[in-house]
């Protein structure tokens, strides 16, 4: 679980809370599971309907992504991208088709395949480039749906708040009714407002930030696989590669191999 995430979220809500009974209401006077269901419901029923069912099929998919996931190991790919231009330098590419089954990352697996296979360096570049923009259709899809909540989740509180009124002024009978009516009323633009503000636009955010990290991370990878096809030094691929990432993760090329061949505690001793 996202620490930051749940941790921000929860906040707010405590503001929320804290705020009114600070005031000297009750918290109770918060709860309305009516307003809940038919903004809740009503939001996603209106953001559905611009999407497929295969679409809507990957969305509690995307939620548990980002409630979960962990930003992309990009100093990780660097020290194993450092280890196969390594390998490359020293036995030759067609080294490196033995160690591909210690790739977890698929394009990192499949790009050097296709270093193997001999494939020109032009279609090698392409073919990533085309899996970089595919991964990127598929995420903005789930972003784009959270977005959408978002956007809807205010307009169906507001609808509730109406219809609520609506129902108020048809009782008008017994004023007695009026104050809850008009506070249940006003309830479903709160949830509206809550909901789209502390549920869906932080998720389609964290989404977002998740999807361009791995993009970047991809890039990168994209850049060493085709510095390993020409040949490249591994200590320049080090520099090169480490541009990518924040100066307090770039460690050099000698960190990066220990790292790689499990000597870096006897590069710490020896260091000290």
């Amino acid at each position: 679980m996202n620490p930051t995430f749940i941790g921000g979220i929860l906040l707010a809500l405590a503001a929320i809370a804290g705020a009114t009974l600070m005031d000297g209401s009750s918290f109770t006077v918060l709860l309305g599971p009516s307003s809940f269901v038919l903004v809740f419901f009503g939001t996603i029923g209106a953001s559905s309907v611009g999407y497929s069912l295969d679409e809507l099929r990957k969305v509690p998919g995307a939620l548990r992504h980002a409630l979960t996931a962990s930003p992309p190991d990009a100093s990780g790919a660097i020290t194993r991208l450092i280890s196969f231009s390594n390998t490359a330098r020293r036995q030759g590419v067609l080294a490196l088709e033995n160690r591909l089954d210690e790739l977890d990352e698929r394009f990192m697996r499949v790009g050097l395949q296709l270093v193997v296979d001999g494939v020109d360096p032009d279609q090698v570049r392409q073919f990533l480039e085309i899996e970089i923009a595919a991964s990127d259709e598929r995420h903005q899809v789930a972003i784009s749906y959270f977005r959408s909540m978002a956007g809807y989740g205010p307009t169906m509180g507001l609808l509730g708040t109406i219809v609520g009124l609506v129902n108020m002024l048809a009782n008008l009978a017994d004023p007695s009714q009026l104050g809850k009516g008009m506070a249940l009323a006003l309830l479903t633009t709160l949830y509206g407002v809550v909901l789209a503000n502390l549920v869906f636009q932080p998720v389609a955010e964290k989404l977002g930030r998740m999807n361009s990290a791995e993009l970047s991370a991809l890039d990168m990878t994209l850049d060493g696989i085709l510095a390993v096809q020409a040949g490249a030094s591994p200590r320049l691929l080090a520099e090169r590669l480490e541009t990518y990432l924040p100066p307090t993760e770039r460690i050099g090329y000698e960190r990066r191999m220990a790292q790689a061949e499990g000597r870096e505690a006897d590069l710490a001793n020896a260091a000290a």
